[in-house]
């Protein structure tokens, strides 16, 4: 949300909508980049696809060895050049656009592998596109464009992977894989491997010879699809054991994977910079072995495992944790009567192997003790969705946790339990893990933390961007995320405006925020969401400010505050979610204009038939004269009906165009007065364009 938030608005208590009037949403926002990466020590030029992208002043990263140079900038497009230095480590990498109106973060992918461009057409075997592994291609599929297929060689009994990067790097693209031999038989398939979609096969021929693999789309998955297909026969990283590492200490750990035998070296880092190093100690293709060292002053939270063989890197990094915790592995122990003893505080990993695993710890607690059970699974991108339950010494269910995946393209879907629970009575109790529909696979990895915890909360921002209009009151929304049973209300403010802007003071109260999921039912979201009322004088001056969201609770006689974590907005960087790297909330302050023209991107005519373009006209004018639409520029032999916005507050107009004869596709406006409406493209029916 960049300006009040419309979506969030109507989301959230009606006492926060009489604050702030409805206004439109004109910062830049980026819905597809391609190619959607590039190799350390490469320059490529990019295309960015949006809205609101006219006008792009700089692209800048959080890293300063990778820079952006800006060719061109449109309302729907930009292309910019990007330099990557040689020494960026492999993975997502954060950049923020900014135009005069506000700013986007987005996401882009740095890989290990040499680069491959699609080359159209190579939409069936008869034109397949020949390519060389390993490669990192760079391929789209969009409107009637349902394959990509590539033709490669492959000897017997090597292990190709093929890993289809979209969902995690940002992209809308839902795509599957198939490999397919040269009489086009399908020999593997995969589908939906990772969380929020994408792909992966591991292929390994029983022959020598030419094979293709063959990137697909679902029907939704056709809308700016980019995507980046790892290929060869490379290191691939599954899982590690223990997930979790406790900082301070020395540990080992196994790597779960393929083409691991090589592998000589390993990092861990922040995406900034390298943290930790470990060393092998043994290597096979599929396990490796190895001793980590995490030094005490690294923060507890969630890094990036790297591996190496020589010069050749893994081209997908695997999520690890710090902690403070005694990290182990779980027995595991299938049978409540035969629960793994714990003793708290621990984190435990494991892995749900097969169906209807259930794994089973038993620890101690004192009357009155409380603790809190934190599993990450989901989080970390595994397709297991586990549940958890506490259990008497009896085998009596005494509390439960399941944040189910819940759709709502609005808000962050819940991902992995977390349960704060007080024991009344002291003795021993059990804990159980399962997958909620009782699925297994070698692969259903999970870290579940348990430990003694303190009333507290966090606060987190819905957004990196804001855009504030001068003499405007806005909405910052934020997220106040209560722990260890905290239940009392959190007071949420603005700091750090610039002079001109004051800001409300609103309560959170302790209560998680209700709202409706796709099927129009009640879910329960991690947190209450809360909208800060900002109000922008109209002496503020236009620019870029970085701004604090703070907030302040008691409990218990205990006063804590705490500076809000900035994460990205949900489904602007598609499933992207958690903390940005560049910890910056930065409002852009503009001036809103009189009037605002929100027309469809697109208008299909026909000789002689009516269309109807309904158009939204946002007034902040006063509304006291009548406003008339025109095409501009002027659309020869098409008739304009309907296309006067009346006196009065913003309204929907919907205009009728009527075409006397053959339609010329192209470009056009609306004006109304000095407001012109973004691009709108003009085509013509089908049966018309065979003619």
């Amino acid at each position: 949300m960049r300006a009040t938030g419309k979506t969030v608005l109507l989301l959230v208590a009606f006492c926060a909508a009489a604050v702030a009037e409805t206004l439109p949403d004109l910062g830049p926002s980026v819905r597809s980049v391609f190619p959607l990466g590039g190799r350390p020590g490469d320059t490529v030029e990019v295309e960015m696809k949006g809205r609101n992208l006219d006008g792009t002043r700089a692209i800048t990263f959080a890293r300063p060895d990778i820079q952006a140079q800006v060719l061109s900038s449109e309302f729907f497009s930009l292309r910019a050049r990007i330099t990557i230095g040689p020494k960026t480590p492999v993975g997502l990498q954060d950049f923020r656009l900014r135009t005069a109106r506000g700013t986007h973060v987005g996401v882009f992918h740095i890989g290990s592998l040499p680069e491959l461009r699609e080359a159209e057409p190579n939409n069936d075997l008869a034109h397949a596109q020949a390519i060389q592994l390993p490669a990192m291609i760079d391929g789209t599929i969009e409107g009637t464009d349902y394959y990509d297929v590539y033709r490669f060689h492959a000897e017997a009994g090597e292990t190709l992977i093929f890993d289809l990067l979209a969902t995690r790097a940002g992209s809308r693209f839902d795509g599957a894989l198939g490999v397919l031999d040269e009489r086009g038989n399908e020999l593997d398939f995969a589908d939906d491997s990772y969380i929020h979609k994408d792909a992966f096969l591991a292929f390994t021929p029983q022959r020598g010879g030419d094979y293709f693999i063959r990137v697909s789309a679902t029907q939704e998955g056709r809308s700016n699809g980019s995507y980046r297909l790892a290929a060869g026969a490379i290191p691939y990283m599954r899982h590690v054991l223990p997930v979790g590492a406790r900082r301070g200490t020395t540990g080992e750990f196994q790597l779960a994977g393929l083409n691991l035998g090589s592998i000589d070296r390993l990092a861990l880092d922040d995406g900034m910079q390298t943290i930790a190093e470990g060393k092998v100690l043994s290597a096979r293709p599929d396990l490796l072995t190895f001793r980590l060292s995490v030094p005490p002053s690294v923060k507890p939270g969630r890094y990036r495992l790297h591996v190496f063989a020589g010069s050749l890197e893994a081209p997908l990094p695997i999520p690890m944790l710090v902690t403070d915790l005694d990290e182990k592995l779980s027995t595991p122990a299938r049978l409540r009567s035969q629960a793994q003893e714990v003793a708290v505080p621990v984190a435990l990993s494991g892995v749900l192997d097969r169906r209807k695993t259930e794994h089973f710890f038993s620890f101690d607690v004192k009357p009155g003790e409380r603790l809190t059970f934190d599993v990450d699974a989901m989080k970390l991108g595994f397709l297991v969705d586990p549940v958890i339950g506490i259990y008497t010494s009896d085998g009596q269910l005494l509390d439960f946790a399941d944040d189910r995946l819940q759709q709502n393209g609005n808000q962050p879907p819940n991902l992995d339990p977390y349960l704060v629970h007080t024991f009344e009575k002291g003795g021993r109790y059990v804990l159980m893990i399962r997958d909620s529909a009782e699925r297994g696979s070698p692969n259903y990895v999970y870290h579940l933390a348990i430990e003694k915890i303190e009333p507290d909360f966090e606060l987190r921002t819905q957004t990196a961007d804001e855009t504030w209009y001068r003499g405007k009151t806005s909405l910052a929304p934020a997220r106040v995320r209560r722990n260890g049973g905290w239940n009392t209300p959190v007071e949420v403010w603005a700091e750090n405006l610039p002079t001109g802007v004051t800001a409300d003071k609103v309560v959170a109260e302790p209560k998680d925020t209700i709202l409706k999921d796709n099927c129009a039912l009640n879910r329960r979201m991690d947190g209450t969401d809360v909208l800060v009322p900002i109000h922008v004088g109209p002496e503020v001056k236009p620019g870029v400010y970085p701004i604090l969201l703070r907030a302040r609770g008691t409990m218990n006689g205990k006063t804590v505050e705490h500076t809000a974590e900035v994460f990205y907005q949900w489904e602007s960087v598609g499933k992207i979610t958690g903390p940005i790297t560049e910890q910056k909330l930065l409002a852009t302050v503009t001036t809103l204009p009189p009037v605002v023209l929100e027309p469809p991107d697109t208008v299909t005519l026909k000789a002689g038939k009516q269309a109807r373009v309904r158009v939204l006209v946002q007034r902040f004018d006063g509304g006291k004269t009548p406003l008339t639409l025109e095409p501009e520029p002027a659309l020869p032999g098409v008739k304009v009906e309907n296309n006067v916005a009346q006196p009065g507050a913003s309204q929907v107009v919907e205009l009728r165009l009527t075409a006397a004869g053959a339609v010329k596709p192209g470009w056009f406006r609306l004006r109304a007065g000095a407001a012109v409406s973004p691009p709108i493209e003009l085509k013509r029916e089908k049966d018309e364009t065979a003619k």
